[in-house]
């Protein structure tokens, strides 16, 4: 059974928002009329230092013993001091290889713990730097105008549609929505998951401005943290979604134990109880 990280998700939540708010401040204040590419530099900028901000006052760990403890009310004091010491960090990667290989222009990556309880909660498990990955084709829809009300998007090219098929499991639209005479009013962001659709209908989704499903931000990192969505296969993650020395465009989330700490991989719960048992007699 694994172990919901629920207060590290709602941790890293708050992250992320707060850096859609900073950027759309950065846009109104300094940077009108962004690119896509803009506006996601800009973005992984402040979700850099929002997470940062969080690691380095220890919020990140103390998130992540508060969800172990909820969950494991026998897990040992010093086990738990070992757990400690977890902190994130934010890169953001080159540019993109979508042409040929993705269909998109950037990945989500967010790389966690993950902690399993064995059947009967004898053992309690944790693995290191589990990642979850999701395409995203980042689309900036600008205002058509007052009289006409919607957005105008760009379309898909020809290589994306034609590498769609193959990526739509694992695949999404971020939709940047900039408002305002001089574009400089960005919404909060929206993503539209692309499992179970065809390239057809993506396409008329862009031409109509008619999403059928958007969900927030705080939606797909819920739902990425659950392994609801995404891919965890490494070899896509590796390949496709964030590969090394590609020049993919992608913001890679890491929290993680420094080398040399950390927790052991698996622990006994049971003996812990009967070491227990054994001090109070």
């Amino acid at each position: 059974m694994d172990v919901k990280l629920t207060t590290l998700e709602q941790l890293i939540e708050r992250c992320w928002n707060s850096a859609e708010v900073e950027t759309a401040k950065a846009v109104v204040q300094k940077h009108p009329s962004p690119s896509e590419e803009q506006l996601t530099f800009l973005f992984s900028g402040e979700l850099r230092r929002a997470i940062g901000d969080a690691s380095s006052a220890r919020r990140i760990e103390t998130a992540f013993l508060a969800d172990l403890r909820r969950s494991i009310p026998r897990l040992d004091l010093g086990v738990a001091r070992r757990a400690g010491g977890l902190v994130a960090r934010v890169n953001l990667h080159g540019r993109w290889h979508e042409g040929n290989v993705s269909a998109a222009d950037l990945g989500i990556v967010i790389t966690r713990p993950l902690v399993r309880l064995s059947p009967g909660r004898i053992n309690v498990e944790f693995r290191r730097d589990h990642p979850t990955g999701l395409l995203a084709q980042a689309k900036l829809g600008r205002a058509v105008g007052p009289t006409e009300g919607g957005h105008a998007w760009g379309r898909l090219t020809q290589s994306q549609a034609g590498l769609f098929p193959k990526r739509r499991g694992y695949y999404s639209l971020l939709l940047y929505r900039l408002n305002g005479q001089n574009s400089d009013e960005l919404e909060p962001f929206a993503w539209q998951l692309c499992r179970n659709y065809t390239v057809r209908q993506v396409k008329k989704w862009l031409r109509s401005d008619a999403f059928p499903g958007e969900i927030s931000s705080s939606e797909v990192l819920r739902r990425l943290f659950a392994r609801m969505i995404g891919t965890e296969d490494p070899k896509v993650i590796q390949t496709i979604i964030d590969p090394t020395g590609a020049g993919a465009h992608s913001i890679e989330l890491q929290i993680f134990w420094p080398d040399g700490s950390g927790p052991p991989p698996s622990f006994p719960l049971c003996e812990l109880q009967h070491k227990r048992q054994e001090v109070h007699h």
